[in-house]
């Protein structure tokens, strides 16, 4: 197949915001003519879309073929198929350029050296050339390698079969007869008039060609039978003559609007059809409560309206596409793998496409939204393609469906999402009552037994002093984690606002060490200090109780006797707090987990509510900084706290004055 150059060229090929429209029409070497356009296209790097406007004329099942296994084609090769309706090619090919926003339009001519070919016509082309105004026009001429023979006599001339014609034939044949027996009755004039109704009733039910047929036939019939002088073609009265020709036009012109209010009449019943077909998808799916029900109705509607067993493949949990029991038929082993190809490339595939066309059912993604959410597989039981508007309406009900799929999924994540949050807020409130109210008995009890430890009477046995120190104990620690659970529930409500001000490192470290020095009584603790620490703007009670939490950490999840270091200094321009110890270290699968609320390692004591590191972390990062925790090299885990030292003084009292609520600021 050779191409001759385009006899219109770009004249500016790579200027931006290029499309490309190339218009397809039967006949017109669609194919060749497809894949000139997307070769232009990718060398442009621009969209492109398939246009096929559907006029007044019928096709015959040979061009319906042609015409969707180009559509096919288009579509497999990156186009946008796109189907309009206008009884004027050139106008429907333009307007559709328009709303498109294409720049340039690409039409095929085929070269054709047959002597058939001298009485055709382009002036359909001239006329685009003529309005097309700023849109560029590629004609591409192409060669047929092994030209085919073309007969002057096409299978479906001027829009009729040959059926058709001999229908015609016979009834003006017929209607001439019973005239011819009745003439005295009703006069030649009124022969005219019926052969004229005649004309008129058969062109509902013909096509064009037959009715210029029928129309022509009677008239010459009614001037060599009825019209004086009798069996020839002479007439003699020049009323007859004006007769003769009036009869003629009106005769063709009533022939052509009928025919042609016939053909609109017939495609606004298919659009209406086609519509209705999709109403009753969309009305049945969203009546649908249920995922399982609503993918039975969706399979049900769409066997019904195509006449053709239906398979839907949708995505299980692990990804996989797994058939759904709502199908009518069981896809083979051998096409699963065509349908997850579907799937991955979001192109349909299978019988009568340009991909797979052996598979025995056509198989098109259900996608919406960007994504896709299964695979439709029909198995169409003609041996001839879907019809452009079958191919249309069953690309509609695949997108339908997976707008129902879609909807559905983001209806099931919404209502958990609303269940999850409901249960959060309950949780909350539960826990926040619980934590205060536990509070008020809580000091409580920690002040009567404060009291008999320091009153000793009655006097105490060893057994009663050591219940009483359990005592103490156990309470102190329900205290800690009634303090904890009260501080996440500040952190996640958003109710902590750090007080910003100027604070010693020296007197944070040392706080930290007093109030965990019972916990770390068995260790070793060693503190290091760096010299000359300038103050660092923090809040000191969030910063004294995220010190506090890794000190105390570090002394629950090591042996006695293990050294823990507590460092401070300056890095980087940061305030550095290292808590290290010796001892076993944290597994590298639980490091991304630490400061997740609730997280325990799998080997971790018993006894820890996994809040602390949550906290230090909130509190931390509420403050601008950062916390980290890693392996030493040496052995153990070191947890470090990194406070950017960027607020100046003046920055600090800002910060305050925003901290503070609009009653707390001075006036201005």
């Amino acid at each position: 197949m050779n191409r001759d150059t385009p006899t219109n060229e770009i004249q500016e090929p790579g200027k931006p915001g290029q499309r490309l429209l190339v218009a397809m029409a039967p006949g017109q070497i669609s194919e060749p003519l497809v894949r000139w356009t997307q070769s232009l296209a990718r060398s442009l790097g621009c969209a492109w879309d398939a246009v096929y406007v559907e006029t007044a004329s019928n096709l015959s099942e040979e061009d319906q073929l042609q015409v969707s296994g180009t559509l096919a084609l288009a579509r497999a090769l990156g186009a946008e198929v796109i189907t309009v309706s206008d009884p004027d090619f050139v106008r429907g090919l333009l307007r559709t350029a328009l709303e498109r926003k294409a720049t340039q339009i690409v039409i095929g001519k085929k070269a054709d050296a047959s002597y058939w070919s001298l009485f055709r016509s382009d002036k359909w082309l001239a006329r685009l050339l003529r309005e097309s105004r700023e849109l560029d026009i590629h004609v591409v001429r192409f060669l047929e390698e092994s030209p085919a023979k073309v007969s002057p006599f096409p299978a479906q001339p001027y829009g009729s079969t040959w059926r058709e014609y001999l229908i015609a034939v016979g009834i003006i044949l017929a209607a001439a007869w019973v005239l011819i027996h009745i003439k005295s009755l009703i006069g030649y004039h009124g022969v005219a008039w019926i052969f004229l109704a005649v004309v008129v009733i058969m062109a509902s039910f013909v096509g064009r060609g037959a009715t210029l047929l029928a129309a022509l036939l009677s008239a010459l019939l009614w001037d060599y039978l009825f019209t004086e002088p009798l069996y020839s073609f002479t007439i003699a009265g020049g009323e007859d003559q004006i007769l003769f020709v009036v009869y003629m036009v009106v005769a063709v012109v009533l022939g052509q609007l009928t025919t042609r209010i016939r053909r609109q009449e017939r495609a606004e019943r298919e659009r209406k059809d086609r519509a209705e077909a999709l109403q009753r998808l969309t009305r049945e799916v969203t009546e649908a409560a249920e995922f399982d029900g609503m993918v039975d109705r969706a399979a049900r509607q769409t066997a019904a309206v195509f006449k053709a067993p239906v398979a839907l493949l949708l995505p299980s949990s692990t990804g996989l596409l797994s058939l759904h029991p709502a199908g009518t038929f069981q896809v083979p082993e051998t096409e699963r793998a065509l349908a997850a190809w579907v799937y991955e490339h979001r192109q349909p595939a299978g019988r009568f496409t340009v991909q797979f066309p052996t598979a025995s059912a056509l198989y098109l993604p259900l996608a919406a939204y960007g994504d896709n959410w299964g695979v439709l597989g029909l198995q169409l039981n003609e041996s001839f393609p879907p019809t452009i508007h079958q191919r249309n309406l069953l690309e509609a009900f695949a997108e339908q469906i997976g707008l129902a799929i879609h909807r559905h999924q983001m209806h099931q994540i919404s209502e958990k999402s609303k269940v999850l949050a409901e249960s959060e807020r309950l949780s909350k409130t539960l826990l926040n009552s619980i934590s205060h109210e536990v509070r008020t008995p809580l000091a409580a009890i920690q002040s009567a037994t404060a009291f008999m430890v320091e009153a000793q009477k009655p006097e105490l046995s060893d057994s009663q002093k050591a219940m009483m120190a359990e005592i103490q104990e156990a309470t102190e620690r329900l205290n800690r984690l009634v303090g904890r659970v009260l501080d996440i529930t500040r952190l996640e409500s958003g109710h902590v606002k750090p007080k910003i001000e100027p604070c010693e490192v020296t007197d944070l470290v040392q706080m930290a060490e007093d109030q965990t020095r019972k916990e770390l009584a068995q260790h070793k603790v060693t503190i290091e200090i760096a010299p000359d620490l300038p103050p660092v703007a923090m809040d000191f009670e969030l910063m004294l109780h995220s010190l506090a939490n890794l000190l105390s950490n570090a002394a629950f999840h090591t042996p006695p006797g293990t050294e823990v270091q507590l460092v401070a200094k300056m890095e980087d321009g940061a305030l550095l707090l290292i808590v290290a110890d010796g001892g076993p270290g944290i597994p590298s699968e639980c490091l991304p987990h630490l400061f997740e609320k609730f997280y325990r390692a799998p080997a971790a004591r018993t006894g820890g509510t996994g809040l602390g590191l949550s906290i230090v972390k909130g509190f931390v990062e509420a403050q601008g900084g950062r916390v980290t925790a890693e392996n030493r090299a040496t052995g153990g885990a070191a947890f470090a706290i990194r406070l950017p030292l960027q607020q100046t003084a003046a920055s600090v009292v800002e910060t305050n004055s925003s901290a503070m609520s609009p009653t707390e600021k001075e006036p201005g």
